[in-house]
């Protein structure tokens, strides 16, 4: 059974991973131009959201008194799974993006 801090733990450093890669990508793009760098910009702008909703949720989690997290455990990680698999869609769509555009 995971409890609430290691739930946490590993939620942030997901959010931790995936805004590094998303940082690191915008200070490739920003001097580029281009169709294919606005489309990856345009990508950027669209994961942004994600990255905020799943930083929204585990603030959410760690906001929720130990004796609530035993009775929200389910929902709140089920909550957490989704945003998580929408930022990884949304950054896998951007990679192949990026690969697509210098093969």
């Amino acid at each position: 059974m995971t409890t609430k801090e290691e739930f946490l733990t590993k939620a942030q450093t997901i959010i931790d991973t995936q805004q590094a890669k998303l940082e690191q990508l915008k200070e490739k793009v920003q001097d580029e131009s281009g169709e294919a760098l606005a489309e990856i910009k345009e990508a950027i702008s669209n994961l942004e959201p994600k990255l905020e909703q799943a930083k929204a949720k585990v603030s959410e989690i760690a906001d929720a008194a130990d004796d609530k997290w035993k009775d929200l455990k389910e929902t709140l990680e089920a909550g957490w799974e989704e945003a998580s698999n929408q930022l990884e869609a949304g950054w896998n769509n951007l990679t192949d993006s990026i690969k697509s555009m210098f093969s």
